[in-house]
């Protein structure tokens, strides 16, 4: 099996121009699913940019770019968190657990310093290849932009908590995806069959229009599905109280949805959160609430 890369370092050194603001939204919804793409695509946008002679700052900037429309659960746990020491934990443990094709490992090179002058990093190679330095200095930059995310108090980037407000951001707020999603906020453990009727729209209509802009209403109840658990690792919960809070069949499927999507389980979060709240007295920076009871009735399974 191939090794991977996380897709918004890929998306970052492929730097595709003339995407879509709904291209843009499908692309992150898928993300939030599964977080990785091959990395033989890596390694050749990395070599590609190295042979443009891109310098670091333009590779930040093309990092933030994506950071900013990334709701994948490892970069909105890691945002979610308050200590920039938890931060570095979650991040290690991630490359630690996801099949990648490089594993990085980052510590503070001097803990009296901010931002990302003071990270020191090591790179393992898995995959039979080199490490052309576009990669190392995408991959570090996600880490630096996402600590000073967290030291910053939530206030560097932008982080969309749903994705009816990440279509917003993009401008597409009132497109069919954040139609379909928004009606899946409010009542995300109703049955997606019930979304037609909701929308006032016939299912193939419905269909149609999600299709044109590359989504499906099962896609979009997956990704909201992935934001609210990821948002619940925070709220003291156990990790089965929040797997069916968030509508998924068992903690099973919530644990192989995770990993799927960041290569970690919902306990070794969990466990992080804990720590981060020992450390920290503000309260997570996610939202979560739990489903009202009549609501359970209509789970989908």
């Amino acid at each position: 099996m191939e090794p991977f890369a996380y897709h918004t370092v890929v998306h970052a050194l492929e730097a595709r121009r003339g995407w879509t603001e709904d291209r843009r939204f499908a692309v992150a919804v898928h993300h939030a699913i599964h977080g990785h793409l091959a990395y033989s695509r890596y390694h050749a946008a990395g070599r590609q940019r190295a042979r443009e002679g891109i310098g670091e700052e333009g590779v930040a900037r093309l990092v933030d770019d994506f950071l900013e429309t990334d709701v994948n659960p490892a970069i909105s746990f890691i945002s979610g968190l308050r200590h920039p020491a938890s931060a570095l934990m979650a991040y290690n443990a991630y490359n630690a657990a996801a099949n990648l094709g490089v594993r990085t490992s980052v510590t503070l090179a001097n803990p009296s310093l901010r931002g990302v002058g003071s990270l020191a990093a090591s790179r393992a190679m898995v995959a039979d290849s080199d490490d052309p330095q576009p990669c190392r200095t995408a991959t570090l930059s996600v880490m630096g932009s996402v600590l000073e995310h967290v030291q910053s108090e939530g206030q560097r980037m932008y982080r969309p908590t749903s994705l009816s407000r990440l279509a917003e951001f993009l401008g597409r707020g009132h497109g069919v995806a954040a139609d379909v999603s928004r009606a899946i906020e409010d009542d995300w453990l109703a049955p997606v069959a019930d979304l037609p009727r909701k929308l006032g729209c016939q299912k193939r209509t419905m269909e149609r229009r999600l299709k044109e802009v590359g989504l499906t209403a099962q896609s979009l109840r997956q990704a909201d599905r992935m934001l609210r658990a990821t948002a619940g690792l925070f709220s003291g919960d156990s990790a089965t109280a929040i797997a069916l809070d968030c509508g998924f069949s068992d903690l099973a499927h919530m644990s192989r949805s995770f990993r799927t999507a960041c290569g970690m389980t919902p306990s070794m979060l969990i466990a992080i959160a804990r720590h981060d709240e020992k450390l920290s007295v503000s309260p997570s920076r996610l939202p979560y609430r739990r489903p009202q009871e009549s609501l359970h009735a209509e789970r989908e399974i």
